[in-house]
């Protein structure tokens, strides 16, 4: 028979709490609800400095959320400069949204931030939708230069078929 001391070896510790400045909240624009669920999803796993390293896959499980949710959620995010940068499996949340270990790392990261990131300057809501409109214009021109492309090898294929 074990006993409770002799697996509390086994037990990882629990991560060193992480400190921010959560008042940023009044500063997040009216989302989609995809979008505050993936932004709690995110502030409740990250690191220090506001790092998360997880797939869309895995938030999406752990969110109860579809893979194309986090993807929209996720621009939204981006638009409301919430997330400074994503790249696959990495997230980082604004330093005014982040968590530090201590205050003055923060203070320094805020001081450090250029000033149209910051979440205090300018009228967030409207720089907001602003944002968002022009991440949707660059979409739908990805996704009409993708159309493009497609049909011109189909004519290649087309061609190369002699039908």
């Amino acid at each position: 028979m074990t006993t409770a001391s002799q697996h509390l070896d086994v037990v990882p510790a629990a991560p060193r709490p992480v400190q921010g400045m959560y008042n940023s909240f009044a500063y997040v624009p009216r989302m989609p609800p995809s979008a505050y669920v993936l932004l709690l999803g995110l502030v409740g796993t990250q690191a220090p400095g506001g790092e998360v390293r997880r797939t869309h896959k895995e938030l999406a499980e752990d969110l109860a959320l579809e893979r194309s949710q986090i993807s929209k959620a996720k621009t939204h995010l981006l638009a409301a400069r919430l997330l400074v940068d994503s790249s696959p499996g990495i997230w980082r949340l604004n330093p005014m949204f982040a968590g530090y270990l201590h205050a003055d790392q923060q203070r320094a990261a805020i001081e450090a931030l250029p000033e149209e990131w910051r979440l205090d300057i300018g009228d967030y809501e409207e720089e907001y939708e602003l944002r968002l409109a022009q991440l949707d214009a660059e979409r739908e021109r990805r996704q009409a230069q993708r159309r493009a492309n497609n049909k011109v090898v189909r004519l290649i294929d087309h061609r190369r078929s002699g039908t």
